[in-house]
């Protein structure tokens, strides 16, 4: 999981420069089809992990960065977002896809500004134009990198560095290969399952019933008005927030194996997290394993139920995460506190019933390309 989100990184500065390139200018000229290969290198030019294959067609771009047995792949038009993103293993297994899109305008007094500087390079045979990317209105106290970008005559970025101070390159990389020819939708096309909720719910093992782990409903309410519904069909999980913010948060998990749907909204920008791997030794599945909860020695009642307080995260060193559990481990309250703050959610209903796995399920009008500025897959 680690390594798809620092391919996803680089994927995204990749975007970054291909959105500069078309956008430096109204009057430029359409970008042309073509496809690159661009090396990072380190602080010394030294060409290191990962590369990264650049698609572009009809102001779509398709991304794929390949490191440490990982491909990750980038997809979206020429702007930073939407973006579609989503990483593969080197047996062909696809293990996380993101979704990230944007309802905020962008604010023209503040956005970056690329300017044409006097120098030229020729970088793997092609001419170029460096053009420094300059922040309007950087946020106060910070210290931000300067981007560098060497554009083609005709819009290609071939080389992009983030400096650290006067010249170190904290980010480098440079075009290695590049061939303008007809590029055709199907060649950046994403695999249209990867949209579909199903493929990610998909169970991975099938599981016996635990009749210590019934399945329930229950609503729990907090006292900043934070409202949560939970669901559970062991050994799914489904919990879904909502402030009085508008802010929406739903979380659909197996706590058996790695795989889930996480989606938040908030303030017009939204984002789908989905994944699942089949690896036993899964990063996610070992944490998961290793938490354990440890009794703190103390019970309550709510809504006439009995329930007894644990550590869930006993060997946490930077919050807590209590709840009151009953026999069955139905989470009757619930104490987070990170660093000063403390937040606390109790059950205002619950019962337990049986629990369709189809209860579980964010609308189906979240998954459409079009939601997320993309065109349709056919």
């Amino acid at each position: 999981m680690k390594a798809a989100v620092m391919t996803g990184v680089i994927a995204g500065m990749v975007f970054s420069g291909a959105s500069l390139a078309q956008s430096a200018s109204d009057t430029s000229p359409p970008l042309p089809d073509y496809v690159a290969t661009m090396q990072s290198l380190d602080k010394n030019g030294v060409p290191i992990d990962p590369t990264t294959t650049v698609i572009h067609h009809d102001g779509m771009f398709r991304s794929e960065t390949r490191w440490d047995g990982l491909t990750s792949f980038g997809y979206g038009p020429d702007r930073k977002d939407p973006v579609l993103r989503w990483s593969r293993q080197t047996d062909g297994e696809i293990t996380q896809m993101e979704l990230i899109g944007s309802g905020q305008k962008l604010d023209a007094t503040v956005a970056d500004v690329s300017r044409p500087l006097a120098e030229r390079s020729t970088v793997a045979g092609q001419d170029c134009l460096w053009r420094e990317t300059v922040e309007k209105a950087p946020p106060l106290g910070s210290i931000e990198p300067g981007e560098l970008n060497c554009v083609t005559d005709d819009g290609i970025v071939i080389e992009t560095k983030l400096l650290a101070g006067e010249s170190v390159p904290i980010y480098h990389i440079r075009l290695a290969s590049l061939e303008r020819r007809a590029v055709t939708s199907s060649e950046l096309r994403p695999p249209q399952e990867i949209l579909s909720p199903d493929f990610w719910l998909r169970p991975i093992r099938s599981h016996e019933p635990d009749p210590s782990r019934p399945d329930f409903e229950m609503t729990l309410e907090s006292p900043a008005g934070i409202n949560v519904r939970l669901l559970r069909h062991f050994p799914w999980r489904y919990e879904e927030s909502r402030g009085r913010d508008g802010t929406i948060h739903t979380i659909i998990q197996n706590e058996l194996d790695d795989q889930g749907i996480w989606y938040r909204q908030s303030s017009g920008d939204r984002r789908i997290t989905a994944w699942r791997s089949s690896e036993r030794d899964s990063p996610s599945v070992q944490a998961g394993q290793k938490t354990g909860k440890v009794s703190l020695g103390k019970t309550d009642t709510i809504l006439g139920e009995t329930c007894e307080w644990f550590d869930l995260v006993p060997h946490e060193m930077h919050g807590e995460n209590q709840a009151c559990l009953t026999q069955d481990g139905i989470p009757l309250k619930e104490e987070v506190r990170i660093k000063v703050s403390t937040t606390s959610y109790t059950a205002t209903s619950f019962r337990r019933r049986p629990v369709d796995f189809s209860e579980m399920r964010l609308p189906p009008t979240l998954f459409p390309p079009a939601e997320w500025g993309l065109p349709a897959l056919q």
